[in-house]
C-alpha cells in the first residue's frame, strides 16, 4: 500500500524559508513565530541547506553566533524530496541518508513543506488504525 502512497497528507507546509545571507537570530525568530525546527536554506531561489534549532543553539554559543549569517549555522546537502514522492521512496531516502527530516519541493522545485519522522508516524498510525494487525504473542 505505501508504494501508491504519497508525502502529500504527511508533510508540514512551508511557511517561511531563510536566504543564505539571513542573521542566525532571523532564523530563530521564524522558527518560534511558525514553530517549526527546520528551516531551508536558499541562495539564488536554490535550496543550498537547511539549518535547525540546534544548529542555531549550537553556533550560539561561539562568537555570540546570533549575528552570524545562517549560512555558517546550516547543514549542506540536506534531503530533498518531491511532492510526490511515495511513502517508499521518503522512508528509504531517510534511512539511507540518516536523516530526520527533508525538505520537499514542488514540481518547480520551490520548496513547500517539511517531512519527518513525525509524518511517517502519523501515516503509520493511521494505516494501523484502517488495517489492524497483530503481533504473535509466544506463551
Amino acid at each position: 500500500m505505501s508504494e501508491r502512497l504519497t508525502i502529500q497528507s504527511y508533510f508540514k507546509p512551508l511557511s517561511q524559508v531563510l536566504d543564505v545571507g539571513d542573521p542566525v537570530w532571523k532564523a530563530w525568530r521564524i522558527m518560534k513565530e511558525y514553530q517549526t525546527k527546520h528551516l531551508p536554506v536558499l541562495k539564488d531561489e536554490k535550496i543550498i541547506g537547511i539549518v535547525s534549532d540546534r544548529d542555531i543553539v549550537q553556533i550560539s554559543g561561539y562568537n555570540g553566533g546570533q549575528s552570524m549569517p545562517v549560512k555558517d549555522a546550516m547543514s549542506l546537502d540536506p534531503l530533498i524530496l518531491m511532492v510526490t514522492s511515495t511513502m517508499d521512496e521518503a522512508l528509504h531516502a531517510m534511512l539511507q541518508k540518516e536523516q530526520h527530516h527533508a525538505i520537499v519541493v514542488n514540481t518547480n522545485k520551490s520548496p513547500c513543506g517539511l517531512f519527518s519522522w513525525d509524518g511517517a508516524f502519523q501515516w503509520f498510525l493511521e494505516t494501523a488504525q484502517r488495517n489492524p494487525f497483530k503481533f504473535p504473542v509466544s506463551n
